[in-house]
């Protein structure tokens, strides 16, 4: 006789301000050793110290001008901002908050940041898959594909199509069994290249159904 663990989808809510601590602390834990890490923050300890304070601008930022969906476990999390030919507003303060938060490594943080927005497709309506974290112990578990399926489903339902830039060859074949399609990379000064992926809307796609 075989034991089975049959493992339950994930419950999926809106975040609000009162998850922000909690999901900033998620996105750094899940980003501290990623793609873009390294060059961004050539040491752990400070990697580690700076991370919470830089994503919880983001997630302040994401609350005003986007959404958040996250698992009720706080496991993982996804922002998407709408997008209809126009960049985002910044927060207020936002280069001054950025250079306090991020010392000597502002210029490389300011760098990326710089180059995703020039590279960004503001005239091509869809929303923007801006950030997705998985907490490591909770990652090859297929919790980031229920978070892309949660969204999709309201992406399909409204012929919405979605962008994002992946950054390294693990999370582009994620996005690939989710229906993104691979655009020219670019790079960030010396920086490790992105990969800017678009997942079309199901009109383009000639969809008869939605997923």
């Amino acid at each position: 006789m075989t034991a089975m663990t049959i493992r339950s989808q994930p419950t999926i809510r809106t975040a609000t301000p009162a998850h922000q601590q909690t999901i900033s602390e998620l996105l750094a834990e899940a980003f501290l050793h990623g793609d873009l890490a390294d060059w961004l923050i050539p040491h752990l300890d400070a990697r580690a110290r700076i991370y919470p304070h830089y994503f919880a601008l983001h997630i302040e930022h994401a609350l005003t001008h986007g959404q958040i969906d996250m698992t009720t476990d706080a496991a993982a999390a996804a922002i998407w901002y709408p997008i209809d030919g126009e960049p985002l507003p910044d927060l207020a303060n936002y280069p001054q908050r950025l250079t306090d938060m991020t010392g000597r490594f502002h210029p490389r943080f300011s760098a990326l940041e710089q180059a995703i927005h020039d590279h960004h497709p503001y005239d091509q309506p869809h929303c923007y898959l801006a950030l997705l974290a998985v907490h490591p112990d909770q990652q090859r578990r297929g919790v980031g594909s229920t978070l892309l399926r949660h969204r999709h489903d309201q992406l399909d339902a409204t012929a919405t199509a979605a962008y994002l830039e992946a950054t390294g060859p693990r999370n582009r074949r994620l996005y690939a069994r989710s229906g993104y399609q691979p655009h020219p990379a670019f790079h960030v000064l010396d920086g490790p290249p992105l990969y800017p992926m678009r997942r079309p809307s199901v009109r383009e796609r000639g969809d008869s159904h939605r997923c």
